[in-house]
C-alpha cells in the first residue's frame, strides 16, 4: 500500500468537510500564525506546505506576506485558490516538486505526521535547503506519548465515521525535535495549542 496514494484518496474525500468545518479551525490556526509572524524577519516570501483549504495561507496574506501554497489534494487546492486569489498554488507532492526560489519562512501544520519517519527526515532536510539564511520553520503535529506509525482510518471528532485510511506517524516531542535538529535546524521555541477536537498540538519554531 503506497502512503502517497492513500493520503491523496483520504484528503480528496474529506476536502469538502474540511471546508465546511473551517470556522472550527480558525482560532487554533490564528494562534499558530500569530506565533510565527513576528519571527519572519528576512523578507515576505512564505511557503505553506500541506496547506489544506488555505486558512493559514489567508491569515499569512492578511499579515502582509507573499504566499506559495502546496498540497497533494486537487480539491483542497481548489478551495485555496477561491480563498486566496493572490497566492501561488501548487498541486503536488512536496518531495517531488522543484521549487524555483527560496523562502523566508515555511509554515507546515498537520503535515509531517503523514509520512514514514525516514521520508519525514528527507522532508525536513528539503525544508532546510528551501529556507534563506536565518529563515524560520513553523511545524506542528499532535503530541504523542509513544512513537508509532502505520496506516490508520482518518477519524476524529470532526470525522467520527471516516472510512478512508491514511498514513499516520505519531511523534513524541523529543523525537520530532531530534529529527529537526538532525536536518540542520536550530531550536527557537515550542508551543502547545488546543483545538476543538480535543487534540493538543506541539508546534516548533525553528531557525536555519
Amino acid at each position: 500500500m503506497d502512503y502517497n496514494t492513500e493520503n491523496i484518496k483520504a484528503y480528496e474525500s474529506l476536502a469538502e468537510e474540511y471546508e465546511k468545518n473551517i470556522s472550527k479551525y480558525f482560532l487554533s490556526t490564528k494562534e499558530a500564525v500569530e506565533n510565527i509572524a513576528p519571527s519572519i524577519t528576512t523578507g515576505k516570501e512564505v511557503l505553506d506546505v500541506g496547506c489544506g483549504v488555505g486558512l493559514g495561507t489567508m491569515m499569512l496574506i492578511e499579515k502582509g506576506f507573499s504566499l506559495t501554497s502546496i498540497d497533494i489534494s486537487p480539491k483542497m487546492i481548489t478551495f485555496v485558490k477561491k480563498r486566496n486569489p493572490s497566492a501561488t498554488t501548487i498541486t503536488g507532492e512536496f518531495l517531488e516538486y522543484t521549487f524555483k526560489k527560496k523562502f523566508d519562512a515555511i509554515f507546515a501544520m498537520a503535515f509531517i505526521h503523514l509520512f514514514p519517519k525516514n521520508i519525514a527526515q528527507l522532508i525536513l532536510e528539503k525544508m532546510h535547503t528551501l529556507l534563506k539564511e536565518d529563515g524560520v520553520l513553523y511545524i506542528g503535529t499532535t503530541i504523542s506519548d509513544k512513537s508509532k506509525e502505520g496506516f490508520e482510518l482518518k477519524r476524529d471528532a470532526f470525522f467520527p465515521n471516516g472510512q478512508q485510511k491514511r498514513y499516520r506517524k505519531h511523534w513524541t516531542e523529543e523525537e520530532l525535535l531530534d529529527s529537526l535538529q538532525k536536518a540542520g535546524f536550530k531550536y527557537k521555541h515550542k508551543y502547545h495549542i488546543d483545538d476543538p477536537r480535543k487534540k493538543v498540538w506541539m508546534d516548533f519554531l525553528m531557525t536555519k
